[in-house]
């Protein structure tokens, strides 16, 4: 029977260890977690996929008409 050893990775220890010190410091709650993650990246100017979503809505229009008229054939 061929046994392997664990292949430890620094990368992935690193990981590890992050997600345990966010976990305790929002108390496990990933609500709190998501949301000061999302307003750390507002404050950063980043926009989030929900907001570029919202984004493409609200130009649509506009960039619509500023496409030239097609011709019709």
């Amino acid at each position: 029977m061929n046994t392997t050893t664990p292949w430890h990775d620094p990368v992935v220890a690193e990981i590890h260890a992050a997600r345990e010190r966010l976990a305790e410091q929002y108390h496990n709650d990933l609500l709190a977690y998501s949301e000061a993650a999302v307003a750390h990246c507002h404050a950063l100017g980043l926009n989030m996929a929900e907001d570029q979503d919202r984004i493409a809505r609200l130009t649509r229009p506009v960039l619509e008409s500023m496409r030239p008229a097609q011709q019709a054939a």
